[in-house]
C-alpha cells in the first residue's frame, strides 16, 4: 500500500498556508477554480452573488398619499343683520354642513385605512418575493442526487429573517447525550431513563478537518463549486447516511487557531464558527445533528503534512501531546448540546504499530491508554479501534496466498489480545477494507504477473462468485471472526474506492465494493464508513496494471451533484437490520 501521501491544494481561490495532504493511502487532489468576485464583505473571499442572504431587487412601494380626497369649499361669513330670522337661518345652514365635514373625515379615515391595506399588500407582496428568491438560491445549493424519493421531500429551514436553508445558529435540539454502548455486536444509544436503542451505520467519511485547510473540504461555496454544511447534512439525511466520519489533526487541534478566512464561505454557512478549530469542529457536529447525523471523531494524522509516523506518537509529537487532544475533545464536545457524537476513533491505521508485545509502539496497550483517558472525560462516547499490518496466509479456492492487512485492517491478534477498557460495552472494533484501486491484491484476481510497481500485469479477472468467496474469507481473516460471538460491535471505518471509473473489463474494483457491502449486511456487521463523500479522493491503480492518480467521490467535483451510480451502491446499506436516523431521547427537566 502506498505509503506517501499526494499533494492537496485548496478550491477556493486563495489556498491555505498550509498544503494539504491524504492520510497514509489516498491522496486528496482537487483541481478546482473560483471566478473572483468584488468581495463584498471587506476581504478576498470570493462567493456568488447569488447567495447573498438578501436579494438585491429594490422593491418599489406605492404612494403614501392618495389623490382622490375629495376638498369641501368653506362659505364666506354674512354681512347681514343678525336678526332671529337670520339666526335661525343660519344656523339650520350650518346644521346642513356638518354632514360634509363627518364625510371628510370617513374620508380621511378610509384613506388612511386604504393606505395601510395598500402597505400590508406591499410588504407582504414584497416578503413573498424575498422569500421565493430565497427559496430559488436554496435550490440552486442543494445536492441533486436524483435518487431522492416521493415520500423524503426537500424539507426547508427558513430563518427569521427570511434565508432559507441557512441558519444564523444551530439551536440546541433538546436531546440528551446518550450513554452510547456497544454490545451483542451492535451499537446501542441508551438514555437516561434506561430505553436502549440499537442502531447500525451508513456513514460516510468526510475529510479535510486533518490538512492545512482545517476544515472540511468543498464549503469553500463559489460559483463554480462548494457547497454548504446544511445542503451535505440534508443530502445525506434524504439518502439515509446517519454518521459521519470527521479525519482530525493532533497538530490542529492543540494549536486551535481561528480558520483562514478563504477556506470557507461565511455567507452561506452562517451557523459555522470560525472562531478556532475546536469552535468549528462544534459548529459542524451540530450542523449534522440537525438532520440527525451522529459524528465519528477520527485521530487521523499527528501533523498536517502527515510526516510524522502513523502512530500516536512520532517525530515532534509525544503521548502526552496526544492525550492532551483526547481531554480538549472531551471537554469542548461531551454534552447534550453534541449529542451525536459517538467516540473517537483512537488512531488512524497505524501500520507500523505492534499488538501485545508490551513495547513502546504497543497499539494495544497504547488504546487502552487512551480510551481510559477518553472515557475519564466523556464516559458516554465509544472507543472505535483499527488494526496493525501484518502478513498472513491463506487458503483460498484450493490455494495458498501470502497477503498483508489493509491499513488499519489487521486485528488478527485481537483474537487472543483482545483490548481490555475500564469500561464495559464501550470498544468498538473499526477496520478498513478496499478494493484494487488502492492497492492491486493478489488475491482478488485470478492470476498475473506482479511488476516493480506493484501493479498486475496481465491480470485475470474472477467471476463474481468466486471473487465475493475471496472478499469474505480475507474480511474474515483480518477481522470478521470478531463478530462471530456478537460480543463488541464491528464496523467498518473506510471501505470502497472507485467505482464509476473503473477500467477493469469486469469490474473488478466496483464489483469489490458491492461484495464489501453484501457480506457486511450477511454478516450483520454494526455498519460501514464509505470512503468518500469529497470527489478528491485519490487512488493509485486503475485498472490493476496502471499505476497513477485516479479521483472518485460521493460527489461530483462541483460538490453540488451526486455520483448516482456510486450513491445507488450505497444503497446496499440500507438493507442494515437497524438503520435509522439518530434517536433523539428529550432531555429530562429537573
Amino acid at each position: 500500500m502506498p505509503t506517501s501521501p499526494a499533494l492537496a491544494s485548496s478550491t477556493s481561490t486563495s489556498a491555505a498556508s498550509d498544503e494539504a495532504h491524504s492520510d497514509n493511502d489516498r491522496s486528496h487532489n482537487s483541481g478546482y477554480v473560483s471566478v473572483q468576485e468584488e468581495d463584498q464583505r471587506g476581504s478576498s473571499f470570493s462567493y456568488s452573488s447569488r447567495y447573498a442572504p438578501t436579494p438585491k431587487e429594490v422593491f418599489a412601494r406605492g404612494s403614501m398619499a392618495p389623490r382622490d380626497i375629495p376638498i369641501v369649499v368653506k362659505e364666506e361669513p354674512s354681512t347681514e343683520p343678525i336678526t332671529k330670522q337670520r339666526n335661525a337661518a343660519h344656523y339650520n345652514g350650518r346644521i346642513k354642513r356638518w354632514p360634509g365635514i363627518v364625510l371628510l373625515a370617513l374620508v380621511c379615515v378610509g384613506a388612511v385605512v386604504g393606505v395601510s391595506v395598500y402597505a400590508v399588500k406591499s410588504g407582504d407582496s414584497a416578503t413573498g418575493r424575498r422569500r421565493a428568491v430565497q427559496e430559488a438560491i436554496a435550490e440552486r445549493a442543494a445536492i441533486k442526487s436524483g435518487l431522492d424519493t416521493p415520500d423524503k421531500p426537500r424539507r426547508n429551514y427558513i430563518d427569521d429573517d427570511d434565508v432559507v436553508n441557512n441558519p444564523k445558529v444551530y439551536k440546541p435540539m433538546g436531546c440528551e447525550l446518550p450513554d452510547y454502548q456497544s454490545k451483542r455486536g451492535k451499537i446501542w444509544a441508551v438514555s437516561k431513563n434506561g430505553t436502549e436503542v440499537p442502531v447500525s451505520i451508513k456513514g460516510v467519511n468526510w475529510f479535510g478537518m486533518e490538512t492545512g485547510m482545517q476544515a472540511p473540504f468543498g464549503l469553500w461555496d463559489n460559483d463554480q463549486n462548494g457547497t454548504t454544511v446544511y445542503a451535505i447534512a440534508d443530502f445525506l439525511s434524504l439518502n439515509n447516511f446517519n454518521s459521519v466520519r470527521l479525519p482530525l489533526c493532533l497538530e490542529n487541534i492543540l494549536e486551535n487557531k481561528p480558520l483562514e478566512a478563504n477556506i470557507i464561505n461565511r455567507v452561506t454557512n452562517r451557523a459555522l464558527d470560525l472562531t478556532s478549530y475546536i469552535t468549528l469542529l462544534q459548529s459542524i457536529v451540530k450542523g449534522l445533528g440537525y438532520r440527525s447525523i451522529s459524528v465519528l471523531i477520527s485521530m487521523h494524522t499527528l501533523n498536517r503534512m502527515n510526516d510524522a509516523g502513523s502512530l500516536w506518537y512520532g517525530t515532534g509529537f509525544s503521548e502526552d501531546q496526544f492525550m492532551t487532544a483526547i481531554d480538549m475533545l472531551t471537554k469542548n464536545l461531551c454534552s447534550d448540546t453534541y449529542w451525536n457524537v459517538l467516540g473517537i476513533d483512537m488512531k488512524n491505521e497505524p501500520f507500523a504499530g505492534s499488538w501485545g508485545n508490551g513495547k513502546k509502539e504497543d497499539f494495544k496497550a497504547a488504546t487502552e491508554r487512551i480510551a481510559a483517558r477518553m472515557l475519564r472525560g466523556c464516559p458516554k462516547w465509544m472507543a472505535f479501534v483499527e488494526g496493525i499490518n501484518q502478513q498472513h496466509e491463506i487458503v483460498l479456492d484450493g490455494e495458498e496466498y501470502g497477503y498483508y492487512d489493509w491499513f488499519g485492517g489487521g486485528l488478527h491478534p485481537a483474537k487472543e489480545f483482545p483490548p481490555t477498557l475500564t469500561t464495559p460495552n464501550k470498544l468498538v472494533y473499526a477496520p478498513h477494507y478496499y478494493t484494487p484501486a488502492v492497492f492491486p491484491q493478489y488475491y482478488l484476481f485470478g492470476g498475473g504477473n506482479v511488476t516493480t510497481k506493484n501493479a498486475i500485469a496481465n491480470y485475470v479477472e474472477l467471476p463474481t462468485p468466486q471473487l465475493k468467496g475471496r472478499v469474505k474469507s480475507t474480511m474474515n481473516d483480518m477481522f470478521g471472526f470478531l463478530n462471530d460471538h456478537k460480543g463488541p460491535a464491528v464496523l467498518l471505518g473506510e471501505f470502497a474506492g472507485l467505482y464509476t471509473k473503473d477500467a477493469h473489463p469486469k469490474k473488478t474494483t466496483q464489483r469489490c465494493t458491492d461484495l464489501t457491502i453484501e457480506v457486511a449486511v450477511e454478516d450483520e456487521y454494526a455498519g460501514a464508513y464509505m470512503w468518500s463523500l469529497n470527489p478528491e479522493s485519490a487512488y493509485q491503480y486503475n485498472p490493476a496494471d496502471t499505476p497513477g492518480n485516479f479521483i472518485e467521490g460521493l460527489l461530483e467535483l462541483d460538490w453540488r451533484t451526486a455520483n448516482r451510480p456510486f450513491l445507488n451502491a450505497m444503497k446496499g446499506l440500507d438493507k442494515l437490520k437497524d438503520l435509522k436516523p439518530m434517536p433523539c431521547f428529550p432531555v429530562e427537566k429537573a
